[in-house]
């Protein structure tokens, strides 16, 4: 049965739905014409649904394809990170001393005069400038606690001056209950709702509620937006209505014009939740869970986090050291209490002590005390391990073998270091490192490559830059056999080589050219076209069969 609804433009009944979100009605394809304008900015394959435990949530509405956008959108509001150098309030970067711009209303420095006009410097100009006082920065380069409160302040300039946007922003979730009383609500209190107060003079215009509540949504909600150094915090409203997922079917990038782009990174059927990560997707699982209990106010339970194997990847077993024993560690659960450490605790929260972890071969039990004090060890070594020598990464990683699962995440950590560096350190790139090192690297990728498609499908920036360092070990390898073998032998490698790279590519059209991975998308483009010619060329030059 076709379901009925109202046409957009004319309310008459329609049962035509548009097909890219399927979420409204038109009569006619006149309508849907003249609702475009409009509609385009909202049609996206998900439509916002609400439950009691999950609160609001985004559901497919149709089949998603990896690489398909979900959603493109623009921010409420964009400011300075909370803890910053003094940065252009116009364009973000950061200012170097003696190459200022001050803008004449107000002081604040920017890098250029045309930046003291945007838009984004409205709300602290109009109360500095009520304050009667200039602001005057002389310090830079190192974080400025004048900073700390801008984008709160922008936030909550709405609330006069726009009431719309401060609805949108309001709506959003603060976890204020979750914050209040711990350290960094304490600390936030003092350095922006206090300094807002003070050195604003806006101690009877905005409450502690309002200003604390605009904090809670900023950092429950704000993300990062690394197009620069450093990153900016943007706001944005549909995005945030997403669910997290430890193993999400969806990655987020940015357009260079700062909207942030979430697409599928697997194929999500209609029905289906969308999900993103909101922590790293390469830490540990109690890594992961800490950090979203500590920074987002929920402990995860995903389909990840409740498998101790983590999808058979063992990222966080550890050796069992029975001797002969050929098992691994882990605990029966991940999924227990999380103890906050900045709160009050719950007397019935968990007894770390009745913790154990268990041989999957030996059945021997080890104590959580023992395996958190070699894990924190493992970690301090790899703290001040030396960050750029492929040398110590291999060291490193044939220590801990002794210790951890080979897919363990600290091993995988040095893995993909050392993996990215084999040929980066060189100036003559892949073409001088040894054959075992060579050897390593592909190994490497091709282990890796295999663990982020289990335990990771939508990080397509990692999948999509380990790929590339793959195409082009596959590639150098081709060479130096093609001079041993022959030139013939080269066409196999080369033509693994450009699969492997047109899969990194794709995974890769979505990040823009100030990132890293969307500059290897642009080199993979040049890659792809020149190994179209050599495999042409290789093709051509084949003997006939007889």
């Amino acid at each position: 049965m076709v379901s009925e609804g109202s046409c957009m433009v004319c309310l008459s009944p329609a049962i035509n739905k548009c097909s890219g979100c399927q979420n409204v009605h038109y009569c006619s394809r006149e309508h849907q014409k003249l609702d475009w304008k409009t509609h385009k900015f909202q049609c996206t394959p998900a439509k916002l649904k609400e439950d009691a435990k999950l609160g609001r949530y985004m559901e497919a509405t149709r089949e998603i394809k990896p690489g398909d956008v979900v959603m493109k959108e623009k921010p409420l509001i964009t400011g300075p990170s909370q803890n910053t150098a003094p940065v252009c309030l116009g364009c973000y970067k950061l200012l170097e001393e003696g190459k200022v711009v001050t803008c004449e209303k107000c002081g604040w420095p920017f890098c250029s005069k045309q930046c003291t006009t945007k838009p984004e410097h409205t709300p602290e100009c109009y109360y500095t400038q009520k304050r009667e006082e200039k602001v005057s920065i002389t310090v830079f380069g190192e974080p400025h606690p004048s900073y700390e409160c801008l984008t709160v302040l922008r936030c909550l300039y709405q609330r006069d001056h726009d009431e719309k946007l401060w609805a949108r922003i309001q709506s959003l979730q603060s976890h204020c209950n979750d914050r209040r009383g711990t350290d960094k609500w304490n600390y936030d209190r003092k350095m922006i709702a206090e300094f807002i107060w003070k050195f604003f003079k806006l101690e009877g215009t905005f409450s502690e509620e309002e200003i604390m509540r605009c904090v809670g949504i900023l950092q429950i909600n704000g993300h990062e937006v690394p197009l620069q150094e450093p990153d900016y915090l943007a706001l944005y409203e549909r995005v945030s209505m997403v669910e997290h997922n430890c193993r999400a079917n969806c990655n987020k990038s940015f357009t260079s014009a700062g909207e942030i782009v979430l697409y599928a990174g697997v194929n999500i059927k209609p029905g289906s939740h969308i999900t993103v990560s909101y922590t790293d997707p390469m830490w540990g699982t109690e890594a992961r869970r800490h950090h979203l209990a500590d920074s987002k106010f929920f402990e995860c339970t995903c389909e990840r986090c409740s498998d101790v194997t983590e999808l058979g990847t063992m990222f966080s077993a550890v050796k069992c050291k029975k001797k002969d024993c050929k098992g691994y560690l882990l605990p029966e659960t991940f999924i227990l209490p999380i103890l906050h450490k900045t709160k009050n605790p719950n007397p019935e929260t968990r007894n770390l002590d009745n913790k154990l972890w268990n041989c999957n071969r030996c059945k021997d039990a080890v104590s959580d005390a023992i395996m958190q004090q070699l894990l924190q060890d493992i970690g301090k070594e790899l703290r001040i391990m030396p960050k750029d020598d492929p040398d110590a990464c291999e060291r490193f990683i044939s220590h801990c073998s002794s210790y951890l699962h080979p897919s363990h995440y600290y091993m995988m950590d040095v893995s993909l270091a050392l993996a990215q560096m084999i040929g980066q350190a060189e100036e003559h790139g892949l073409a001088v490192v040894s054959s075992d090192r060579l050897l390593l690297k592909t190994q490497l990728c091709r282990k890796i490559a295999d663990l982020l498609e289990i335990l990771v499908p939508a990080e397509t920036r990692l999948r999509g830059t380990i790929l590339y360092e793959l195409h082009a070990a596959v590639a150098e390898t081709g060479r130096r056999k093609s001079l041993v073998d022959g030139p013939f032998v080269l066409l196999g490698y080369v033509s693994e080589s450009q699969r492997i790279l047109k899969e990194s590519a794709m995974l890769l059209r979505h990040e823009p050219p100030e990132l890293p991975e969307g500059r290897l998308f642009n080199q993979a483009k040049i890659n792809l076209m020149q190994m179209d010619d050599l495999i042409k060329s290789l093709s051509a030059a084949q003997p006939s069969p007889l």
